[in-house]
Order: C-alpha cells, then structure tokens, then sequence
C-alpha cells in the first residue's frame, strides 16, 4: 500500500469518524455516559431548539451531534472510562464503537491487505493527533503568557485527570490501535496473495522440427526431448559390416561386437 494510498485513506478515515461519532452521541447516549448522568437529553434539546427550521434545523441537529459526539470521544480516553467507569459497559462501547466503524469502513474501501488495514486505522490516528495538536498550539499562541494552554490543560485536568495533550493523544491512539485491529481483519477479507492475483500461465514448449540422421532414407520428425534409436558409425571387428547400437552381435557373421 503506497504512502498516496495510505494519506488518502486517512482523509477519508478522518471524515468517516464524524458521522460515527454522531451515532455515539445519538443513540449510544455518550453525553449522559461520561458526565455521570449530570447532561442527559442533550440530543432532543438540540432537535427541540431547530424544530423550526426545517431542513435545515436537521441538518445543524445532525452537525451538531456529530461535533459533540467527536469531541467527547477524543476528550475522554478508553481507559479512562475502564478506571473510572468500569461498570458502565455502554459507555465503553459509546467511546469505541466510532473508531471501531470508522476504521473498518474505511479499511473495507481502500485496504487490500492486513497491513493496509494497520496502516489506514493509523494515518486516521495520526491526522487527528496532528489537528488536536494544532489546536493546542494555536490556544497557546493566541492567548498570551501562557493562559491559552492553561485553559485547556486546567479544563482537560478537571474532566479527566490529564492535561490536554495527554489526554488527547492518549484517546487518539488507544482509539486507533482497537479499530486497526478489526481494520486489518477487514483487510484480510480483501487480501489476495500474489499467487491468486496472477493469472496461471500455460508453458507451451515449441516442438522443434528436427532431422535426426537415423540412417534411413526419409528421416521421420522429432520433438525436443523426445528419445530416438541412432545408427552409429561402429563396424564389426571381424567382417566390417556396418552395425547399429542395439546390435550385440554381428548381423552378418555372428561374431560379439
């Protein structure tokens, strides 16, 4: 799987993760997991406050949904719900359940290979990994003497008992690593050995036409590698008549070859 391949596979990993984040948020009831019940309903408060636009009020229910449910799901690590939460089995599946889909979705359109079903649940690992950092980066520079990356780091603490990055990168990857492992099993569906790929070619050996010198008049056609009886040019030690390799004994006076 080439690098194009592989980054190209990763942009559309990345895109695929926001509308699995929103089945999370919507029928998972992350919200209400990891705030320990405290929000609950968020969804239909949101479908609520748009039900007057129409169209276009399901469509910002489905952004926003979406958006929630992909920043609570790179807040909030996996383990941090199995130390905190080891109970709340629907909320592990909440927070695992985008990356799982995202990975083998993805994995099924452009992976051919185990290996390329690792290296797409990767680059959509290391896409977000960059962005979140970015964001970091562009809080902190913004915000001067330090107070934009104490905001986040103090907000990150306060949720999850880890600073921004740490806590970030932490649910990137340990989101990443459990959808590349179904990724590569996808991969492997889709895996053809080079064997199977190429087609079986049919060795065809030309018949060489040649005249072997057999002593006789009209020399018939042999094939290559075919085995044919030769005269030689032995004669009998006694007569001197002219003998064949299959003679043991002279044809014409009886005398051993």
């Amino acid at each position: 799987m080439g690098w194009g391949r592989v980054i190209k596979s990763g942009c559309a990993g990345m895109c695929c993760l926001i509308p699995m984040a929103y089945v999370s948020f919507r029928f998972l009831n992350l919200t209400e997991g990891v705030t320990g019940g405290l929000i609950a309903n968020i969804d239909d408060a949101i479908a609520t406050l748009t039900s007057s636009l129409g169209g276009i009020g399901l469509l910002v229910q489905l952004l926003a949904g979406a958006l929630i449910g992909a920043v609570l799901i790179f807040l909030f690590p996996i383990h941090w719900c199995l130390f905190y939460r080891p109970d709340d089995v629907m909320l592990i599946i909440a927070v695992t359940i985008p990356w799982i889909l995202c990975c083998a979705i993805t994995s099924g359109l452009f992976a051919h290979s185990p290996r390329g079903g690792v290296h797409t649940s990767l680059s959509i690992g290391i896409g977000y990994a960059i962005i979140l950092s970015l964001v970091y980066i562009i809080f902190a520079v913004v915000i001067p003497f330090g107070f934009g990356s104490a905001i986040l780091d103090g907000l990150l603490i306060g949720l999850t008992d880890l600073p921004y990055l740490v806590a970030v990168l932490t649910a990137v990857l340990e989101g990443t690593l459990v959808g590349a492992v179904f990724g590569a099993f996808v991969g492997s569906l889709r895996y053809k050995s080079k064997g199977g790929k190429e087609k079986k070619k049919k060795v065809k050996v030309k018949a060489k036409d040649e005249a072997i010198d057999t002593g006789e008049m009209f020399p018939r056609e042999t094939k290559e590698g075919e085995t044919v009886s030769t005269t030689t040019s032995d004669f009998c030690k006694n007569c001197g008549a002219k003998l064949t390799v299959e003679d043991l004994f002279c044809t014409n006076c009886g005398a051993k070859k």
